[in-house]
């Protein structure tokens, strides 16, 4: 069969929501299905990008950089349509995948799908109440989503609010899980050490991450004088000007770790998870501290709340604001000597609920949507 991959990821190399359909892209490759994929993928092209062209899957990279408002990006791509019609037609797919890392952003191309009568599905890794449509646009998304053999979303809260959003209720929409880095196998050690070490695992960006929050609850002054150390995992676009603002504060518990691949490395070193994220689909560093061992501080915000339980295997804040992540981080601290059990507990809930191969789960769903034939 012919698969075509779209992302319409744009402003960076590569992410999270890259994950899903390029494994997929493997994995449907190798098993001898005939692949092509496409994104922008700026400004400069990932080895990831790379290995998937040199894995023999054909690959167009398109060099335009989108603007981030939905109508403007519309208007360009509408310009653009011949040159996305011909490649799609070139290919001449049983399906096209759509991987969106927001809720709308991959609107031209599925109306592109729907005038070549072309099967294609719809993955959402993220979606947020401040992303809602215009009255013209939610028409348009509504029509598109529903057209779409399924539509993907990472958790229940952001197909719901989805289903909000277009004002339609959407019957084909299916909960997918992103795949994972790091082994269910033996979790690491539970850290042994005087201070007490939460760990950020989150790309710098504080409008989607909300790193900002959390420097601002540990420079009030009950915090300065605890026993504890914020690290700071990964790489973006506002590492600088988080920086400044530890040094602003200061900060001097708070340390920048970079991106670090081995996940277990981590968590050989770090008691808990803090996460104030403004906005989410299900982040993997909260499924990978869970299969860790380790406990979370969450905010609210997409599927979070769906795998950590507050009291239970963490803490939730009600939502990604100064007053509400300090009353859930002081919360946590006074039961800090729970952790340990909790971050148990956690491990135990994502072998229930997570699976143990979620590319193989949605290449099946992929199978099944490029031909109705397939059980």
């Amino acid at each position: 069969m012919r698969f075509v991959f779209v992302s319409t990821m744009y402003g960076y190399s590569w992410g999270g929501s890259e994950e899903l359909w390029s494994r997929a892209a493997w994995r449907l490759r190798e098993a001898s299905h005939k692949v092509a994929a496409s994104g922008e993928f700026s400004p400069q092209l990932s080895t990831q990008v790379t290995r998937l062209a040199e894995g023999g899957i054909r690959l167009w990279v398109r060099r335009t950089v989108l603007p981030r408002f939905p109508t403007r990006v519309w208007r360009r791509v509408a310009r653009r349509q011949p040159r996305e019609q011909e490649w799609l037609r070139q290919q001449n797919p049983d399906l096209v995948i759509i991987s969106q890392g927001a809720n709308c952003d991959g609107l031209p191309w599925m109306k592109l799908c729907l005038k070549a009568g072309l099967r294609f599905v719809a993955i959402v890794q993220c979606n947020a109440e401040w992303w809602w449509p215009t009255d013209d646009s939610g028409a348009e998304l509504a029509e598109a989503y529903r057209a779409a053999q399924k539509v993907f979303c990472i958790c229940r809260h952001n197909l719901e609010l989805l289903e909000r959003q277009v004002g339609k209720a959407l019957p084909n929409g299916v909960i997918v899980w992103n795949p994972y880095n790091v082994s269910p196998n033996q979790p690491p050690a539970w850290p042994k050490s005087d201070i007490w070490k939460l760990a950020c695992v989150a790309r710098l960006e504080p409008a989607h991450k909300g790193q900002d929050l959390l420097l601002s609850v540990l420079a009030r002054p009950q915090w300065r004088n605890r026993a504890m150390e914020l690290n700071l995992y990964g790489a973006g676009p506002s590492e600088h000007s988080l920086r400044q603002l530890v040094q602003r504060l200061p900060l001097n518990n708070a340390h920048f770790r970079g991106h670090i691949a081995d996940v277990k490395a981590i968590w050989e070193h770090n008691h808990i998870l803090v996460l104030p994220s403004r906005l989410e689909g299900i982040p993997l560093s909260l499924v990978e501290a869970m299969f860790c061992a380790r406990p979370a501080v969450v905010t609210d915000v997409g599927g979070n709340a769906e795998l950590c339980v507050d009291g239970e295997t963490g803490f939730v804040a009600a939502a990604p604001a100064v007053s509400l992540l300090e009353q859930t981080l002081e919360r946590a601290w006074n039961h800090r000597q729970e952790w340990q059990r909790m971050g148990t507990a956690a491990r135990t809930r994502a072998e229930r609920l997570i699976p143990n191969d979620p590319i193989g789960d949605f290449c099946n769903e992929i199978l099944k949507c490029a031909s109705p034939d397939i059980a």
